[in-house]
């Protein structure tokens, strides 16, 4: 199993210490040769299209003053004081450790405005095993520090399997919004690069398991597009819709083919987040 958050952070260097696959290395910086790059995987910069799509911040360099490149995850903000993310992001920080949120959605000036967490939860249950991850976790922020931010809607019980019932998801695009790397695939071998932006792209349904949801991201094949490490807890909206039906936890290893995505309408979800928000 390889997550989407960046391998620097000492919360994912931790979990994949304890799993069978190791961090994979990340190229990352200009890529020379290559062309416009396409942004989280085929797509576009975000702008204003998603305000409550943000960045996961930390001191990393201890030198005082939270930086762009120190970005590790993304997620969504569901309720005024609740930002949600997976649980691998916030998994093995050191007591005291000092997180930042921001909705900034173009970070190459410097991340502003930052909310400093006042607490950051994880699913007591992750890492159970890969059917059961429990991949979900909160960072809690201040009253009043997101006014003027919707939250992003969370779907009703056994939404996905509902519309997987009547055939409805077998043409629904889902838009992956985030602040991933970017993916290069050509000229070989793969490079990356991070954009220091929100990024959103869509990709198309391709499986439907217990607590998974599965897209395809091949651009080549489908014309469209997927996310990269550093997408991790960012979230997979029903395209054309404030509703979000899961967080990005896995992939393929290049970030070329498909994207696993922690369902957000189970039981093994809602159990968690209903101590949190209100829930549909």
């Amino acid at each position: 199993m390889r997550l989407r958050s960046f391998v620097s952070p000492l919360a994912v260097a931790l979990l994949l210490s304890a799993c069978a696959d190791g961090p994979d290395p990340l190229l990352t910086g200009p890529v020379a040769g290559v062309p416009a790059p396409s942004f989280i995987v085929n797509g576009v910069p975000d702008g204003a299209g998603h305000p409550n799509v943000g960045a996961i911040l930390y001191d990393f360099s201890a030198n005082g003053a939270i930086e762009a490149e120190e970005t590790f995850c993304s997620g969504s903000l569901i309720a005024p004081t609740v930002f949600l993310t997976a649980a691998h992001c916030l998994y093995g920080w050191p007591a005291g450790s000092q997180l930042y949120v921001t909705f900034d959605a173009d970070l190459r000036d410097g991340a502003s405005p930052l909310i400093p967490a006042v607490s950051a939860i994880y699913d007591p249950r992750f890492g159970h095993d890969r059917a059961h991850l429990y991949d979900l976790g909160v960072v809690i922020l201040p009253t009043g520090s997101t006014a003027g931010i919707t939250p992003a809607a969370l779907p009703p019980a056994g939404y996905l399997d509902q519309r997987a019932a009547r055939g409805g998801l077998r043409d629904q695009l889902f838009e992956n919004v985030g602040y991933g790397l970017e993916a290069f695939f050509r000229p070989a071998p793969p490079r990356y690069r991070d954009p220091r932006q929100r990024l959103v792209s869509e990709s198309p349904f391709m499986a439907l398991q217990p607590t998974w949801l599965g897209l395809l991201m091949n651009a080549n094949a489908t014309g469209k597009g997927g996310d990269c490490y550093g997408d991790s807890g960012s979230p997979k909206f029903v395209a054309g819709t404030n509703m979000i039906v899961a967080t990005v936890t896995t992939g393929d290893r290049i970030c070329r083919a498909t994207t696993w995505d922690w369902r957000l309408d189970t039981e093994a979800a809602r159990s968690f987040l209903r101590g949190y928000v209100t829930l549909p």
